[in-house]
Order: structure tokens, then C-alpha cells, then sequence
């Protein structure tokens, strides 16, 4: 019997397949997988890509599939739907469980993902807690989406000399070749929305930001702090005093001391997750079909 485990995120599709014995077969990596960005047909080929390169092109058994963007009975039943095919049993969920359980294996804990998008979640060992992770329009407080997002409100500022032009908008003029306001109009709307594009541009905001520009580090605080306060409340709910941290956010020194600094402040610790998302999912494959997890070599 062959299972896999999958994490579909917003950047990126990972895969990693064993049998039920416990022999490793693979691992597989393709394009991303929030549905709300880049449509069904595209996870659906992302999902699938990744699968067969993890299990060397066999079909497996079992398909576990955490994926972003699961959102809603009406994401779950859409992608439950559309991934019906990709192995002989599929079972969907949402991307963060998949990665608290990774760390956790079923014991209570919670997670914080800051990576396109933001979640939360949490789990006390009956029942999910969920935080944010409504997407990009209604939520993804803390991610680099909004990070990005914010950038460009302020460059809007600076361009209309509502703001001093700062480091800040000479970095993104140069990165999206804008010059002015009219330039800024056409490339966020008339070229069609850029959730990828925009979530880089934290990037952007986190070299800034090192360089000194006092614009970008207050955006870094101000993303860090109110993802970090949200997580805060879930660790109450929960009843834990450590958190786990997850996602490319967490890769800027920055964000990370802002981060940190506010959990210490509440007397929460923050640990930056050890085990990869696919590992989580693909332990609950396991407890699925009753195989042993004992065998598994992580």
C-alpha cells in the first residue's frame, strides 16, 4: 500500500510517499496550491504533479491533503471534488492542521503559518481552533501579502506627496518599473490581481528595513505584532505556553525579533517548526488506514 502526504501551499506543492511497511518511495515538489489564487485546474495539476514525482509515477492508495485555501464547507467540497482522482482514497484538509500535527502528532498545541497568506491554529487535543487564514481580501494579517499590501498604500502616498519618499519607494519603483501614479494604477489594476506578486514584495519591506528606512520597519512591526497578538489569545484558548512558528515571514530577522519580542512579553515561547507540513499529513494518512506510524523513519 502506498501513502502519501501533501502540503499545498501558497507558494509551493510538497509530497512525500512510504508504504505502509514504512520503505520510503520519494518526494515531490511543484507549483502552488490555494485554489483562490491560481483556480482549480491548476492546484488540481500542481497536486498531482507533485504525488506522482513523490511515489515515482505509481498511484497511491492513499492521498492525505493539506492544502490552503480550505477555508469553508464550499472550498472543502470544490477541491474534495476536484482531487477525487488523484489517489484511490483522498482525504483534504486545511494546510495548518497538517503542519500543527507534524509537530505536535496529535497532541495539543498551536501554529502560526506567516507565509503568502497567514493562519493560526490550534488544536487542545478534542477540538480545532482556527484563526484568520480567510484569505487575502477579508484576512492574512501578519503574511507577507499584507506586508506587501501595505507597501504599496504607502508608495501610493509618496508618489501623491501625502508622504517624503523614502528608500522604501525607490526599492519598489525599481522592482516593478513604476515611475508614477499612473504607472502604480495600471499595474495593480489593470493587469489583474497579483497575490504572488504583491506577497514578494515583502521582501522589498524586510531590505528596507534593514537598510534603516523607519516606513518599512514600522510595517514589519506592525504585521509581526498583530499576527503575534492573535496568536497570543489562541494560546490562552488553548492552554499552552509555547507556540510554533511557521512560514517565510519568520526567515526575516526582523519580523522574527518583533515577533518574539511580543509572545515574550506575554510569557509565550515561540519555536520555529522543525518537521515539514507533507510529514504531518502524511501521519494522519496513516492513522487513517491503521498503519503503523512506528515505522516512520521521522
Amino acid at each position: 500500500m502506498i501513502l502519501v502526504g501533501v502540503d499545498g501551499g501558497g507558494s509551493k506543492t510538497s509530497a512525500i510517499a512510504y508504504t505502509c511497511s514504512g520503505s520510503f518511495l520519494g518526494k515531490g515538489l511543484a507549483g502552488p496550491a490555494n485554489f483562490h489564487n491560481v483556480g482549480v485546474e491548476e492546484t488540481v495539476k500542481n497536486v498531482n504533479k507533485a504525488i506522482l514525482l513523490a511515489t515515482k509515477g505509481m498511484k497511491p492508495d492513499v492521498a492525505y491533503i493539506g492544502l490552503a485555501g480550505i477555508d469553508s464547507k464550499y472550498d472543502y467540497n470544490v477541491m474534495s471534488e476536484a482531487l477525487r482522482l488523484v489517489a484511490k482514497d483522498v482525504y483534504i484538509d486545511h494546510d495548518g492542521f497538517v503542519a500543527l500535527y507534524a509537530e505536535t502528532r496529535g497532541n495539543p498545541g498551536v501554529i502560526v503559518i506567516a507565509g503568502t497568506g497567514s493562519v493560526i491554529v490550534g488544536y487542545d487535543g478534542n477540538r480545532r481552533v482556527r484563526f484568520g487564514g480567510l484569505g487575502w481580501l477579508i484576512a492574512d494579517e501578519g503574511s507577507a501579502y499584507w506586508i506587501g499590501r501595505e507597501a504599496l498604500r504607502a508608495f501610493g502616498k509618496m508618489l501623491d506627496g501625502r508622504m517624503n519618499k523614502t528608500l522604501i519607494a525607490e526599492k519598489i519603483m525599481r522592482s516593478l518599473n513604476i515611475n508614477n501614479l499612473d504607472d502604480l494604477i495600471k499595474w495593480a489594476y489593470h493587469e489583474g490581481h497579483k497575490v504572488k506578486e504583491i506577497a514578494s514584495l515583502s521582501k522589498i519591506v524586510d531590505e528596507a528595513a534593514n537598510e534603516g528606512d523607519e516606513i518599512a520597519l514600522n510595517i514589519l512591526k506592525s504585521a509581526a505584532f498583530e499576527l503575534a497578538s492573535d496568536a497570543v489569545k489562541m494560546a490562552v484558548k488553548i492552554g499552552v505556553d509555547k507556540i510554533y512558528l511557521k512560514g517565510g515571514m519568520f526567515s526575516s530577522p526582523i519580523y522574527f525579533s518583533f515577533f518574539r519580542s511580543y509572545l515574550d512579553s506575554n510569557n509565550i515561547r515561540g519555536i520555529v517548526a522543525e518537521h515539514e507540513p507533507e510529514q504531518g499529513a502524511l501521519l494522519l494518512a496513516f492513522k487513517r488506514t491503521g498503519c503503523d506510524i512506528n515505522v516512520l523513519d521521522f
